[in-house]
């Protein structure tokens, strides 16, 4: 089939008819959480483990071929994680420009989310050509729990680290606290100089919402340590070599 976007329908109607459980992750996720990115159209998919196998027979028997780095250069943070299995949705190529459309599905026990975390999508916002009823979304404490668990895993120098300290900051700003401005620009203020009251009231606002996210028992090093980065006592380099970070 020619048409990338019956290539993408085709694709997804074949895995939910499989019965594959499949989870919006990367930029459909972040948008979803309110974190304003334009999406190329390209797809990140978590799988359960034990299905991941599932996908690529699927994958091999609709014609998609695995794509190596020489094929598609990773261009996304969960890719540099080694376990994504990648396919290229469009037949052209170009070596500049945005990166190149893609499936990119990885195992769920990489961000450690499990089932009954999950929420179904119930309205077609346009994210997807069209809306399975097999693909499921991550609530923003769930995602938050999974953007630090990875990052805790990682060096704080390293890319993935990076990648998802940005990831989670991104979406904790745009969910809780006003990131509108005025003007063409966004001005940065000195460090030393003293908060609004708008802006303390938001920071408490944020840390009384981190509170009430539940998370697992072992787990609650990362509610204490996003209330110390968002009260300025710690940094996103705490996230990193947690020793309780463990899946």
């Amino acid at each position: 089939m020619s048409d990338s976007r019956d290539r993408v329908t085709l694709f997804l109607a074949r895995l939910e008819a499989s019965s594959i459980l499949l989870v919006e992750w990367e930029t459909s996720l972040q948008i979803r959480l309110g974190y304003p990115l334009a999406s190329n159209g390209s797809r990140f998919l978590l799988v359960p483990d034990a299905q991941l196998q599932k996908v690529q027979d699927i994958a091999a028997e609709l014609g998609f071929s695995p794509a190596d780095e020489d094929t598609l250069r990773s261009a996304y943070p969960c890719e540099l994680s080694g376990l994504a299995v990648r396919y290229l949705i469009d037949d052209a190529a170009h070596d500049e420009g945005p990166p190149r459309r893609r499936f990119v599905f990885l195992p769920m026990s990489w961000t450690g989310i499990t089932r009954d975390e999950l929420v179904p999508i119930t309205v077609d916002d346009g994210l997807w050509p069209t809306l399975p009823s097999s693909v499921w979304t991550v609530p923003l404490p769930a995602a938050c729990a999974a953007f630090a668990r990875i990052a805790a895993r990682e060096k704080h120098t390293s890319p993935i680290h990076d990648a998802v300290t940005e990831q989670l900051s991104s979406v904790i700003g745009y969910s809780l606290f006003d990131m509108s401005y005025e003007g063409d620009y966004m001005e940065f203020l000195p460090n030393d100089q003293p908060l609004s009251d708008q802006e303390k009231l938001e920071i408490e606002h944020a840390v009384m919402e981190i509170k009430s996210w539940a998370f697992r028992e072992h787990e609650e090093w990362i509610r204490d340590v996003l209330i110390g980065i968002y009260t300025g006592k710690k940094t996103f380099s705490d996230l990193s070599n947690q020793k309780s970070a463990t899946l």
